[in-house]
């Protein structure tokens, strides 16, 4: 006769927790890959850069990123190699500065939001900063709040994934480590050279399997000086107004010109055919 060995309740209990322990565990690898852990020999905090991309409809102007990010619209246009007043166009790549920290032995930038209607941190995290922090890390940075129930303008820490370059780093030149949310279609070779990084480099710090849609590190030895996009959308209209007005006169002036040049030619070939016309009748 076969006999049927059921599990005791302490059993049962213990298999319950390693689920959910090891559920656990796989949701904070899948949410980040790249090793944000603060180096022992790093300094306590830095000034690096976060990459954000323009987005439609509401973060096409550098002054609503600003906002966003509570730091002025100039420093993100010097790091982005634009101008201030320049009209930004979707997917287009800017340099955001932050300043990195350790906070219990993570990297973070720890920016400040104040919440608006229907706002929840997977919204916030994923749509507002674009993957560059997740709503786990929003709920761990907030213990005091309910995530279920955000109280309108309530102040929220968006922390921000970011690290410091290690002594090790800095002694081979690396300057910034920048953030990076990996696309789909990314590969190495080609944001490597947008921001003149090293793929070795890239490679040695990051783990990109499955990294689409999660932060990785940029390790640089400079900010690069990214190529934006010489579109007539790239340009203001504070600058497209004088060309168009130059433009204007211009073509006016030419109009008038040719015109003028035109009676004129014909003015001088009736008076020549008139004066052929006198000397026959007078012959």
């Amino acid at each position: 006769m076969a006999v049927l060995f059921l599990p005791s309740s302490s059993q049962c209990l213990f298999l319950a927790l390693m689920l959910f322990l090891t559920n656990i565990s796989a949701q904070t690898q899948q949410l980040s890959r790249t090793n944000f852990t603060c180096p022992v020999d790093s300094p306590p905090s830095c000034e690096t850069y976060v990459t954000y991309i323009a987005q439609s409809p509401n973060f096409l102007s550098l002054t609503n990123i600003s906002n966003l990010f509570d730091i002025s619209s100039l420093s993100i246009s010097k790091a982005s190699n634009i101008d201030e007043d320049s009209k930004l166009i979707p997917n287009q790549v800017l340099l955001v500065p932050v300043t990195c920290g350790c906070t219990e032995n993570r990297s973070f930038a720890n920016i400040s939001y104040s919440i608006k209607t229907d706002d929840y941190y997977k919204l916030i995290s994923a749509t507002l900063f674009q993957n560059l922090t997740n709503y786990l890390e929003m709920e761990d940075a907030n213990p005091s709040l309910n995530p279920n129930l955000l109280p309108l303008d309530a102040k929220v820490v968006a922390p921000l994934f970011c690290r410091c370059p290690s002594k090790n780093q800095l002694n081979k030149g690396i300057k910034y480590l920048i953030t990076y949310v990996w696309k789909a279609n990314d590969n190495v070779t080609i944001v490597s050279s947008k921001f003149g990084a090293s793929q070795g480099d890239m490679l040695t710090q990051n783990n990109f399997t499955d990294a689409a849609n999660l932060p990785i590190l940029i390790p640089v030895t400079n900010l690069p000086k990214l190529d934006q996009p010489s579109s007539s959308g790239s340009i203001s209209s504070s600058k497209k107004l004088p060309v168009i007005i130059g433009i204007s006169l211009g073509s006016a002036f030419f109009i008038v010109v040719l015109t003028l040049s035109l009676v004129y030619v014909y003015c001088l070939k009736m008076k020549r055919l008139n004066r052929s016309t006198s000397l026959a009748e007078t012959a």
